[in-house]
């Protein structure tokens, strides 16, 4: 930790950054004990959206595939924008895979580490210290620390509570739900004399995991294009889309590209953001593109790492649903889509159902305690050995949800399941006895 004489040299935006709560943390606490065959006492992952399910494949065509080419690896030659054939490799991707209406060219992409830092370089082109972003509730954790953190960009949750106060997540896919929570997000931003300057959406949903309708997205464009706004698209699960036999007619992947957007938003306000993160299965990828570009250039293995990845996705969804329908645990249905499922453990913090629901919106008068509920479950599952994501962290508007991440290898996920079972267990007995 930095002294108080260190603390004075450094930018008051940098101070505030390491005044605040450490994003990686918990994070780094997590995974420095994993869970494996060899290591049964280790921590299983269900918080973090890791892909693992192809990880030997993605290695064993990297050690066959890759060379070192000093001459480009080893110089400037590739330019501060991405190396040359990784931006062919994705142009191509793109257009084989995202079906745009308009071919996509290698000069319209620019390379950075990662998605997070796209992220952060978008908020900085685009909006001026304060001004704001819209996303709608519940959204991707990392934004709240992505885009205030550097470029002090501001994120402006939407919500989509209904006249009623009632929150149906469903909603979040709805174009007329859009339309109304959007407005009336934007009108009192107004009112709080904070600028807003675009809206970002995760499609597939990041943590609902379900896709956005093309109807829904033309009316964000729509609500964007009438006041001027950005229209960012975070399309990082693009391909980890599954076949879910319990809704064969849930909504498909549908990239802004494919959509006729001539007289709907100028295209210029129209961004998609990528990375070989979740549907490539690694996130720590961000030495040589090179790697990822061989990959994509490999059509055959691609075809084949796509199809077998949406395979397993389906597989281990279904793992988790089913234990969840087995132990009477409800969740939101509907999803095809990503590495994760959003999980209704509300029952659990209502142990005195009198009390209702309402005292579970964030917003409620007594929602620390349920938040402080939150925080119990959570750090009585890590103690336990597994790892789950409280739903605060990513904004949700009611208390009481989690994000469970189902792609680790068959044997941790099972592991991880029992020991989260066996904290709601212990908590439903000495829930009942402090009712009693």
């Amino acid at each position: 930790m930095a002294d108080l004489d260190s603390m004075n040299t450094i930018s008051e935006r940098a101070r505030e950054n390491v005044d605040g709560e450490d994003h990686w943390a918990p994070l780094v606490n997590a995974m420095s004990n994993p869970w494996s065959p060899a290591n049964a006492d280790g921590k299983v992952i269900l918080g973090i959206a890791e892909n693992n399910l192809m990880h030997t494949e993605l290695q064993d065509h990297i050690k066959d595939h890759f060379e070192v080419d000093p001459a480009f690896h080893f110089t400037y030659g590739h330019g501060p924008q991405g190396s040359p054939r990784l931006r062919k490799a994705i142009s191509g991707f793109f257009n084989s895979r995202f079906m745009p209406l308009q071919p996509t060219s290698a000069g319209e992409f620019i390379i950075t580490a990662g998605v997070t830092a796209m992220i952060d370089h978008v908020t900085w082109s685009i909006c001026n210290e304060g001004e704001g972003l819209l996303l709608p509730q519940p959204l991707y954790t990392g934004f709240t620390n992505d885009i205030p953190t550097r470029s002090r960009g501001k994120l402006v949750p939407v919500s989509f509570a209904r006249e009623d106060d009632s929150i149906v997540l469903d909603d979040v896919f709805d174009a007329t739900a859009n339309t109304r929570c959007l407005e009336r997000a934007y009108q009192e931003s107004q009112r709080r004399a904070v600028r807003i300057k675009g809206v970002m959406i995760t499609n597939p949903h990041n943590p609902l995991g379900k896709c956005y309708s093309e109807q829904a997205i033309l009316a964000i464009m729509q609500f964007c294009a009438k006041h001027n706004l950005h229209y960012l698209s975070d399309e990082i699960y693009a391909t980890s889309v599954f076949k879910n036999d319990s809704y064969p007619d849930a909504t498909p992947f549908k990239s802004v590209l494919s959509i006729a957007i001539e007289g709907v938003i100028d295209p210029n306000l129209v961004h998609v953001l990528y990375g070989a993160a979740k549907d490539f299965c690694a996130n720590g990828l961000r030495l040589v593109q090179d790697m990822w570009a061989r990959l994509l250039e490999d059509t055959p293995f691609l075809d084949r790492f796509i199809a077998e990845n949406q395979k397993r996705l389906a597989k281990h969804y279904a793992i988790l649903t089913s234990f969840l329908n087995d132990n009477g645990i409800l969740y939101f249905r509907g999803g095809n889509a990503a590495v994760f499922l959003w999980v209704d453990l509300r029952a659990w913090l209502l142990a005195d159902f009198n009390v209702g629901a309402a005292a579970l919106r964030a917003t409620a008068a007594n929602a620390a305690e349920y938040e402080a509920k939150e925080v119990q479950l959570s750090e009585r599952w890590l103690s336990k050995g597994v790892m789950i994501a409280k739903g605060s962290r990513s904004m949700s508007e009611e208390l009481g949800w989690f994000r469970i991440v189902f792609t680790v290898e068959e044997k941790a996920l099972q592991t991880g399941l029992e020991r989260f079972l066996s904290v709601l267990r212990e908590w439903e007995v000495e829930e009942q006895h402090s009712v009693e």
